[in-house]
Formats: structure tokens, sequence, C-alpha cells
């Protein structure tokens, strides 16, 4: 029988997608003979640590360490024994400075202490990343990639549409937005493009590109960029509908122009982050669509093909999902 070998696996930035990551790399890979023990990382790691302490085995969780990504020397000694790092450090609001410094130059900080430490890096990054784009996330997205394979050439960046499960900031925001609003608004018609995918299977993208021990995983996945969309490609109002749906409300959906958005994204940036929070930028992101590739690059690998390799059950649709939280 072959040996159980043990993991370190290190989680830079926590949160919502860190939470499913974390619960598929300490879950048992009968197929993949090693033992993940998964240490928190970020400059306040202790509230999903105690969360995620009463839901996996005392001994596949190690004690969280503190750092912060624009400090090089805290991301140095918290990476020290890592086999692997994934990187999960982004924003989705901010000046155009903090977006370079968190998701330019922070994941390029991630790069270099996971190369220091000998581990191998996964990056999330984000469908959409585009250097020339003029919005700052999208841009510091595409920089963040660069950097990244810059440093690690063997990095597995995943590139996600929006993310949902339960504890998501997307269909559960719009969800407990219709409480309040008496129309549900789409700009510019509605007609962007999106493919949801479920925090789960981009969890298990990860949990397929850490088995270091095994050589078709790395193969299949060192180096290569999977773009990871869900089944469904939504528009914007079609997944209004959804979540008017599911919440079994009835709300008229109201296309409003795209300069109205950007209006009241000037007002909006300016308060304290809440439910209504809206930006400038995120109103130009809504003219682009958010889908995967339908031609993609050599080195790019489609989620649904990932899994379906590894015998895993294919990406959950958001029909599948959605009633069990909203």
């Amino acid at each position: 029988m072959q040996t159980q070998r043990v993991q370190k696996v290190v989680l830079c930035g926590a949160g919502f997608l860190g939470n499913y990551i974390a619960k598929a790399l300490m879950n048992d890979v009968a197929s993949y003979q090693a033992i993940r023990r998964v240490q928190l990382t970020s400059r306040n790691p202790e509230k999903t640590y105690a969360k995620l302490k009463q839901e996996v085995p005392s001994d596949r969780l190690l004690a969280p360490v503190e750092a912060d990504i624009t400090n090089p020397q805290s991301l140095d000694s918290a990476f020290k024994g890592a086999d692997v790092v994934v990187s999960l450090v982004g924003i989705l609001q901010g000046s155009p400075k903090q977006f370079e410094t968190i998701q330019w130059h922070g994941a390029e900080n991630v790069a270099a202490a996971a190369k220091s430490a000998g581990a191998k890096l996964i990056h999330i990054s984000a469908i959409g990343a585009d250097k020339d784009s003029n919005i700052p996330y999208a841009r510091t997205k595409a920089l963040g990639e660069e950097a990244v394979t810059s440093i690690c050439k063997d990095a597995t960046i995943i590139r996600p549409s929006i993310v949902f499960g339960p504890g998501d900031g997307f269909f559960a925001r719009f969800a407990a937005l219709s409480k309040f609003l008496p129309f549900m608004p789409v700009f510019g018609g509605g007609s962007t493009k999106f493919q949801p995918v479920y925090a789960g299977d981009v969890a298990k993208a990860v949990e397929i590109a850490s088995r270091t021990f095994d050589k078709e995983a790395m193969t299949s996945t060192n180096g290569k960029i999977i773009e990871a969309g869900g089944p469904d490609i939504f528009t914007y109002r079609d997944i209004m509908n959804l979540v008017l749906t599911h919440t079994k409300r009835t709300r008229p959906i109201l296309s409003l122009p795209f300069f109205v958005g950007k209006m009241q994204g000037l007002v909006l940036e300016q308060l304290p982050t809440n439910l209504f929070t809206l930006t400038r930028d995120q109103v130009e992101q809504l003219k682009i669509d958010n889908v995967a590739s339908s031609n993609p690059p050599q080195n790019h690998v489609m989620l649904v093909d990932l899994l379906r390799k590894f015998g895993d059950e294919p990406p959950m649709s958001a029909h599948k999902i959605l009633p069990s939280y909203l």
C-alpha cells in the first residue's frame, strides 16, 4: 500500500471562496494519497479560522498566521514549509492605487514568497482580466497574472466568472436588495452575459492543481490558465429573474441607461460599503460579457474538461444551488 504523504497548503487571503477551498483540500481524496494541512494567512485570519475549526478535522487545520501582502517579509515567514500556496487576494472596489498595490504588486509579492519557499503557486484571478482595460479591477488582475507567471513559471492561474454559493456576495446581495427595492434595476438593457460558477467547483480545481505528488495533475495544471465558468450563461436580466424566482418575490425589472448608473456610482462609491454600494467602474464592467473564452488559447483549460479528466462531477448549475440559500 502506498504511504500517505502530508502537504502543507497556505491559503493567502480567506473569506467566502477560501472557506470552500479549505474544505476541499482537507477532505480525503481517494485517488490522491496525501493529507493536506491547511494554514490560513491574511491580515485577519481569525474569523475564518474559528468558523472552519468547527467544521473540519482538528488535525487538518493549522494555526492561522497573520501576514500582509504589502509586506514581503511577513509573507516569507508565513509561507515557511509550504508545499502549495493559494493566492486569493483581491478587492472589488477601491482607488486605482489600491488596486495596483493589492491585485498587482500584492500578487507579485505572494509569487516571490511562494517561489522562495519552494511552493507550487495557485493564483485566483478573474475572467475579464485585461491589461489594456481602463477599469482598474480588470487591468490589475491581468498585471497580477503577468507578475505571477514571470516569477513562478509553473503557477496555475484560475479565472472564475461570478462565483456563487451559500455565503456569496452576488446572488445573496440581489436577494437582499429585492426585499427593499420596488423594482430590480439592470443597466443598458440587462443584456451583459455572465457564466456563474459554483464556489465548490472552483475549490475542486484548486484541489486538483495542488496535487504536487501526482504527475498527471501537474502536467494538466502547471503553467495553465483554467477558465472557470459554470454550465449556464445568463444575461444580467436573467439573473434578476432567477433571484426573483427563488426568493418568490414579484418585482418589475427596470432597465436604466449606463449614464444613470455612473451617476449613482459617483455618489454611492463615496459612502461606506453597504448593501447598496455601486461604483462607476462596476457599471463600466457591465458593458463587457463575463464568460469563458469560446476559442481558448493553447495554454488555457476549461473547468469542465479539468473536472471530467479527474473523475469529478461537471460544474453545478445555479438552478440547482440557488434554492438552497436564496
